[in-house]
């Protein structure tokens, strides 16, 4: 019988306990071991192993699990002698940044005191040790009761490295992943610099001058330089697309491809596979993308694009919005399958986000271009495959044409879908606009009719419109007299309004549409919207008329 499939699994142990495939990565234990770096960065694209890898790491070191574990055997790493005094004999800390996407940084710094909590939970023993000290002890317990303040934020990782060390009487190991996840979500926002500052104390304190630490793992999908979140570390391995050690350790190899499908049945479709799934190249390793092989045989060897990018799109889509020319002369040929010769930076840095080595940078190091090396800083880029090329890439040529989402809102108001509404207007005001910003009506009306602009040729965009028994806020109307007509009426609510009350704010708007008969001069398909806002929270209630 063949193995199941670790669809939804990014878990070394769960992995091997259930018996699923598992693609053997595990001589990346050796090489770290005799390695001379204190720190290793690996950067790769989302989806190309980097978790796995940190939970297979942590599988091998952490002293929680038994020595006599299975979980390694058969694997690579079982004939590494030397790596057996390694085995389980480590405390670990094992961080991911995921999940800390927030709209301001208040919001970002109670997510992350939660993650923090949770961590320091998992090490309940450390509570009555007698190893430690009354300050350790009080340093403890602000992170788990969540009340520590930006310092205790900034040396968290340091201070519980300090009390594993002195608990267990060894050095401790960190595992990060997702360095950067946080710096990208908080992109383009007001409290960028921030989050740049929390994350910069946090990994600097844990992973600069710090004896109680015997080496660090971190993962991210950029290097990202000028921004001194490493700053004076100076024995720091970084590992990124170009770097030729570790090469194969994240991604499939097309041996490894082709054994899959052997196992599966179906060794014919190894071509089709790499015309889809193959093109990145890491080192000297040609790689295909594993979670795009494992969805493609989940789905019975039907090619289409399973790469769904969560991570960094409005960074990449907000910088080359703001380099309009790079769509001309870099994405419109590559995307006609051309190649194009340029010189990149392998770090990014984001006060120039948007100039081209930069954007090229981000998105080698993000999996949709392809970089061979010529000389110098020069490569030559390709978009990497059919995958990224039909799907991906449109979409960030679409979102980079429209940055603001102008033509998507356009669309959603015209097609009387409240749904669609809600979203692209939220998402339109959390791209351009601070939530602090947004207090009064006015703006709302004045941001709106900026975002419908883009109507102009075909309809009559038309603030405070006179129509029945007083002014709608906005109305379109089509120039031609063909297409549906839509009266808008904002309502803003305080900070505070709960939902149940928003629902009735926007419930209000539309009866105020109709009770006054805005739409009396028009005829057709209209869409009535009466919107309530709240700083960049947007409710809807909409009801279609014919007249």
């Amino acid at each position: 019988m063949v193995r199941n499939l670790p669809i939804g699994f990014d878990n070394f142990r769960d992995i091997r306990d259930q018996d699923r495939l598992y693609v053997d990565k595990t001589d990346m234990i050796p090489q770290i071991i005799s390695g001379d770096a204190k720190v290793y960065l690996y950067t790769r694209p989302r989806r190309f192993g980097k978790s796995l890898n940190l939970s297979m790491l942590d599988a091998f070191f952490n002293i929680k699990y038994p020595k006599d574990n299975t979980w390694f055997d058969g694997l690579k790493v079982s004939d590494c002698k030397e790596c057996d005094v390694y085995k389980n004999a480590y405390p670990i800390i094992y961080m991911d940044f995921k999940d800390l996407d927030a709209s301001d940084f208040n919001e970002f710094t109670d997510k992350l005191r939660r993650k923090l909590s949770k961590l320091y939970g998992m090490y309940g023993y450390l509570e009555d040790s007698e190893q430690l000290d009354r300050v350790d002890r009080l340093d403890y317990e602000s992170v788990l009761s969540r009340t520590a303040d930006r310092s205790g934020i900034g040396y968290s990782l340091r201070n519980l490295s300090d009390m594993l060390c002195k608990h267990h009487g060894k050095k401790i190991i960190i595992l990060i992943d997702e360095y950067d996840n946080p710096i990208h979500n908080a992109f383009g926002k007001p409290h960028h610099q921030e989050v740049l500052g929390v994350m910069r104390d946090i990994l600097s304190s844990a992973l600069k001058g710090n004896d109680s630490l015997a080496f660090g793992v971190v993962t991210g999908v950029m290097q990202i330089a000028k921004e001194s979140l490493f700053s004076g570390l100076n024995n720091l391995r970084v590992n990124n697309v170009f770097s030729e050690d570790f090469d194969e350790m994240f991604g499939f190899t097309a041996d490894e491809v082709k054994a899959i499908f052997e196992e599966y049945g179906h060794p014919e479709k190894f071509e089709e596979a790499r015309e889809w799934y193959d093109g990145y190249r890491f080192g000297d390793a040609d790689v295909y993308n594993p979670w795009s092989i494992i969805n493609y045989i989940s789905s019975g060897f039907v090619p289409k694009s399973y790469w769904l990018w969560e991570g960094n799109m409005r960074l990449i889509s907000d910088a080359i919005g703001r380099n309009p020319r790079f769509i001309s002369s870099v994405l419109a040929p590559l995307y006609n399958g051309e190649t194009c010769r340029i010189q990149i930076n392998e770090r990014v840095t984001f006060s120039n986000i948007h100039l081209d080595y930069n954007l090229v940078s981000i998105l080698v190091a993000s999996g949709y271009f392809k970089a061979v090396f010529i000389k110098d800083s020069t490569y030559d880029i390709t978009i990497v495959n059919k995958e990224v090329r039909d799907g991906w890439i449109e979409q960030i040529l679409d979102d980079s044409m429209d940055p603001m989402g102008m033509n998507r809102i356009s669309s959603a108001f015209l097609s009387g879908d409240p749904d669609a509404v809600r979203f692209e207007l939220s998402d339109s005001l959390d791209r351009i606009t601070d939530r602090k910003v947004m207090i009064d009506e006015g703006r709302y009306q004045s941001l709106v009719l900026g975002l419908l602009d883009c109507l102009k040729d075909t309809y009559f965009v038309r603030a405070e419109y006179a129509g029945g028994n007083g002014y709608a806020d906005i109305v379109l109307i089509p120039r031609n007299g063909k297409g549906p007509s839509a009266v808008i009426e904002l309502k803003n609510a305080a900070p505070g309004t709960d939902d149940g009350s928003m629902d009735a704010i926007s419930r209000n708007a539309l009866e105020q549409i109709v009770n006054r008969r805005y739409f009396s001069d028009l005829s057709g398909d209209i869409h009535l919207y009466g919107i309530a806002t709240r700083q960049n929270d947007v409710f809807i209630s909409h009801e279609k008329i014919y007249r």
